[in-house]
């Protein structure tokens, strides 16, 4: 008995699951019937909407038009209608109506902001329709390979204009504060990347040329734009990962825009990771090296990138070679730069802090040379003569040599007698030069 009763347990669940299989084809078939519906539907309405002579129309009417809308966009969703080509022609057709009437809404009203808007989301739609028909055109084995030709020419040169309309956009939006404006010219420029890069839509244009003005080189410069404007948009949204931002910038890095792409990534590690900072900074100084319309951003990474190694406390530690690089590689190729001078300080104090006083102060000498406006190098320089003096036991000469250095530092800068009042007392005592110690005796502090 118990296993009639198994038996009819296992008997029930089959046909239970069956009959679920069986609402859900029936299900499928009326979804698969319905979407074919809307298809055919929204292109009646297209073929019966726009100028036809035989019939007597002489204008697209818009208004019956409108109403294929939902149904080929509903179309185009589908998974039962969004394979077929002419799916997808349809939608390019009935959009392109649209796109052309909505440009000469904007001619007559050029500043009308929400016209142009509503342009450009047209215009993005547009561009993605014709990308889909492009690609399935070209897969159809129904369709003659000359037919695929002309079909292919005709809807590059109907994506053109939208495109680069949106390339326009993006550049715009790149430059906005507005939060979601940004994030439209991340829309505006993956679409136009996406037509370049990454559809058929415009893949052979290396064979030949769509006009004059739209070629492969120019093609390539649009690009590389649109990723600049990609970038910048990430760069600004808040909240954006940063995997993301570093993708964006390191797309960039292969193109004339390397630097832009290697400077932004370091000011985004500014204030986030000193060393990733580093990471793009070395790697900006060595992509830039060949390209002289870059030397000043080029130099700018190296003076940054020397900062943060000494202000991260290299120069006490007891590998600085990394430092001792990046202050030689500024010595040997921005030596002109008006911050070169600061390489030789960092150098100077590298040695001074070791006690090595003497080349200390050749270093300070050297500085003083190249940068004579540079107050700080004389400051350093008879800082460093006083402490030989101090190690060597007051040897004369060593005194005198001090005491000429301070007394250029006074001549140099006489109202600030910090840097030299004090010291040029206690030279001048050590030298038995009463007279003249007594003209800073105001300025001595080890007797108060």
């Amino acid at each position: 008995m118990k296993k009639l009763v198994l038996m009819m347990v296992g008997l029930f669940l089959f046909t239970s699951a069956f009959a679920q299989d069986k609402e859900a084809l029936k299900a499928q078939k009326e979804a698969e019937k319905a979407a074919k519906a809307n298809f055919k539907k929204a292109k009646s309405i297209y073929e019966t909407s726009i100028p036809n002579e035989a019939y007597g129309r002489k204008e697209t009417d818009f208004e019956k038009l409108a109403t294929a809308l939902p149904l080929i966009e509903a179309a185009v969703e589908s998974e039962f209608t969004n394979k077929d080509v002419e799916t997808w022609k349809t939608a390019t057709e009935i959009q392109q109506e649209f796109y052309k009437k909505e440009g000469d809404e904007v001619k007559a009203d050029p500043d009308n902001e929400q016209l142009k808007k509503h342009y450009l989301e047209t215009g993005n739609k547009l561009v993605n329709y014709i990308q889909k028909y492009d690609e399935l055109l070209a897969l159809d084995p129904k369709i003659k390979p000359e037919e695929k030709d002309q079909t292919h020419m005709r809807n590059q040169i109907l994506a053109a204009n939208p495109a680069l309309q949106l390339l326009q956009a993006a550049q715009n939006a790149s430059n906005s504060d507005n939060q979601e404006e940004l994030k439209t010219g991340v829309k505006y420029s993956e679409t136009f990347l996406n037509i370049m890069e990454k559809s058929t839509l415009m893949k052979d244009l290396e064979k030949n040329t769509l006009t004059k003005d739209f070629t492969k080189d120019k093609i390539d410069e649009w690009t590389t734009y649109a990723k600049v404007f990609r970038a910048q948009s990430y760069f600004n949204i808040e909240g954006t990962p940063e995997s993301t931002i570093v993708s964006a910038y390191e797309a960039l890095m292969q193109t004339k825009y390397k630097g832009v792409a290697y400077n932004s990534l370091s000011n985004y590690y500014r204030e986030k990771d000193k060393a990733k900072q580093d990471k793009y900074l070395v790697a900006g100084i060595e992509a830039l090296k060949d390209d002289p319309e870059q030397k000043d951003l080029r130099s700018n990474f190296a003076f940054i990138h020397m900062q943060n190694l000494y202000n991260g406390g290299q120069y006490k530690s007891e590998d600085k070679e990394a430092l001792k690089k990046a202050i030689q590689l500024i010595k040997d190729e921005f030596a002109d730069d008006d911050n070169a001078v600061n390489a030789y300080l960092m150098e100077g104090q590298m040695v001074f802090d070791e006690k090595n006083y003497a080349e200390a102060k050749k270093i300070y000498a050297e500085a003083r040379e190249k940068y004579p406006e540079e107050e700080r190098c004389l400051i350093m320089e008879a800082g460093c003569a006083w402490m030989i003096a101090q190690v060597n036991g007051s040897k004369k000469a060593d005194l005198e040599e001090a005491i000429r250095l301070f007394k250029q530092l006074e001549a140099a800068d006489p109202s600030t007698p910090d840097y030299w009042g004090e010291r040029l007392y206690i030279l001048y005592n050590n030298t038995q030069q009463t007279a003249e110690a007594a003209k800073y005796k105001k300025y001595y502090k080890g007797g108060k």
